[in-house]
């Protein structure tokens, strides 16, 4: 839940552990990991990962992502690769340079395909439903990760802290906390393109989805997973099978 100082920022690597509950109890260190892509570490951020005894990670990309850069090969961790992309609302979707860097109509017409593609990511996602059924068979310590750690990975760290029933407010400040690992990718693209920006607004705004997240994204993602189900609670249970008994089970096992 806050910048770790023995991995370079750009690798975006946290323990979710440390977050309030509503209920009071606090979310235990050393159990729960989001991270950019592990084949971005160094030789001593490698080193330092694996003295975290990671039993499990889970890789968010795609197929192609994971051929063209791959994890290292772990001894003694359960590695596995699923695509956390949701492609409903997603298909049309132009995410090279080119695309996220379109104006006028086609630039808010990418803007808001792309928020359409976030909200829906929390639905109907079997990486994400292998995350949760991986959690609560306590595999742990669990690392969960994409290519930059702030997307997919975000969106899946707000569906765990769901769960975990942390307050909605502390969710989006960690989905939004990555801006702060990226900062300075995003400070050079938009001082790159300022002089288009002035001409054409929407282009900040679709620079800031490339280069990190935005607090609009955040909003409509949690809102979905709050309110579409009617609560959060019948979400989980309509996702990922959490009755209430088994999130009660959930919630001992990660939370102190």
């Amino acid at each position: 839940m806050s910048i770790n100082p023995l991995f370079r920022d750009e690798i975006n690597f946290r323990d979710l552990g440390g977050y309030k509950a509503q209920d009071g109890r606090v979310l235990k260190h050393g159990l729960i990991y989001r991270s950019g892509g592990i084949y971005l570490m160094n030789p001593e951020e490698l080193d330092h990962f694996k003295s975290l005894g990671i039993k499990y990670i889970l890789d968010l990309r795609t197929a192609e992502e994971s051929r063209h850069q791959p994890d290292p090969v772990l001894n003694q961790v359960k590695m596995v690769r699923h695509s956390g992309v949701v492609f409903r609302g997603g298909e049309e979707i132009d995410f090279s340079p080119v695309g996220m860097s379109k104006i006028g109509q086609e630039g808010l017409d990418q803007r808001d395909h792309l928020l359409s593609y976030y909200t829906e990511m929390p639905f109907d996602n079997e990486a994400f439903q292998i995350l949760i059924d991986e959690l609560e068979k306590n595999e742990v310590p669990i690392v969960f990760h994409c290519a930059t750690g702030k997307d997919r990975t975000g969106v899946a760290a707000m569906v765990i802290l769901t769960a975990l029933g942390i307050p909605k407010e502390t969710i989006l400040q960690d989905f939004l906390l990555s801006n702060q690992y990226h900062m300075p990718t995003i400070n050079r693209v938009l001082e790159e393109n300022r002089e288009k920006i002035l001409q054409h607004p929407i282009l900040e705004e679709l620079l800031r989805m490339r280069t990190g997240v935005t607090e609009k994204t955040g909003k409509l993602v949690l809102d979905n997973i709050f309110n579409r189900y009617g609560s959060p609670e019948k979400y989980l249970e309509e996702e990922f099978h959490l009755t209430p008994e088994r999130l009660s089970k959930f919630r001992d096992f990660y939370l102190d």
